[in-house]
């Protein structure tokens, strides 16, 4: 599976400090990994929980303080990270 960014996630992230990239990174790596292999979402491993409203269908990975919201496309074999931000801001549209 592929990951693919959106420019505000590839923004932020490019913004944050290393320690926090690694950080969420990781969790990228971790979830990419169990889908390929388990073909599962790994909720012991990353606390993920799906979202409702605007934006059912789209799942959220929490990494202290910072959301990432994401959505596998089993069709296209990709993981979209659609957004990527502090928990304050990442729900508004």
């Amino acid at each position: 599976m592929k990951v693919k960014l959106s420019k505000p996630a590839e923004r932020f992230l490019k913004q944050l400090e290393p320690k926090l990239r690694a950080s969420v990174l990781t969790k990228f790596g971790i979830l990419k990994t169990c889908l390929e292999t388990q073909k599962v979402y790994p909720p012991e491993e990353l606390d993920i929980k799906k979202l409702k409203g605007e934006l059912t269908g789209f799942s959220r990975i929490r990494v202290g303080k910072i959301r990432i919201i994401f959505q596998v496309r089993k069709d296209t074999g990709e993981i979209f990270i659609y957004d990527v931000a502090y928990r304050g801001n990442v729900y508004d549209n």
